[in-house]
């Protein structure tokens, strides 16, 4: 059985490989002043988040305000030492915005909408001073990348397009398995060119891309 390695493309390996030191010195940089900030998700984004009885926009700035003023760096850096303690935080950080969501909304968010915000708000704060260049390292190690139509369609460029999708979207993560599985591909292709999943969403995002 062939490996997944054979599919990497060379010309997209060489690419991120060579952008990697770029995308590193993103990590880590931003001052951590949170209020006021849309916390990496920008208004075009939100456009697939539709008929919603409160803004979605405000709902997830409100949630994500909250994930700020609690958070203690300390505990935290010594939490995402290993990969278990990440999958517990991130695994926490879905839980709590599906309950700020429910308790607004009263429906709850769809497993791509979900993990995607919440995917989107560890990639912005791995963006920002911590105080902590341990907990940047973790993030950077373990963080997911969040998955939309940018990062799928990198991820099929990246595998030579051998994924039997023409117009991938986020809506397409509809499990956790789809979403471990894609997690997982992503991974295999960016260590292999020396980064990581969270490096490989700084790769593939391109500036005014719904991301839908």
């Amino acid at each position: 059985m062939e490996r997944i390695d054979d599919y990497f493309c060379p010309i997209q390996g060489a690419a991120f490989a060579h952008a990697v030191p770029s995308l590193r010195a993103k990590i880590g940089i931003a001052p951590f002043e949170p209020l006021g900030s849309n916390y990496g998700v920008a208004g075009n984004t939100f456009r697939a988040y539709r008929d919603w009885p409160e803004r979605p926009s405000a709902v997830y700035r409100l949630w994500a305000e909250g994930v700020c003023g609690e958070l203690d760096v300390e505990l935290l850096t010594q939490q995402l030492e290993t990969n278990e303690g990440f999958d517990v935080w991130h695994s926490s950080l879905a839980s709590s915005l599906q309950d700020a969501w429910l308790q607004k909304q009263g429906e709850p968010l769809s497993f791509a909408h979900q993990h995607k915000l919440v995917d989107l708000f560890v990639k912005w704060l791995s963006s920002h001073n911590l105080s902590s260049p341990s907990l940047s390292e973790s993030l950077v190690t373990r963080a997911n990348c969040a998955l939309d139509s940018q990062t799928l369609s990198k991820l099929n460029e990246c595998l030579s397009m051998a994924l039997p999708i023409v117009s991938p979207s986020m809506g397409d993560i509809h499990s956790k398995k789809t979403y471990e599985f894609c997690q997982k591909l992503i991974e295999r292709f960016s260590i292999h060119f020396g980064g990581s999943r969270l490096l490989f969403d700084y790769f593939a995002w391109r500036s005014g891309g719904s991301g839908a």
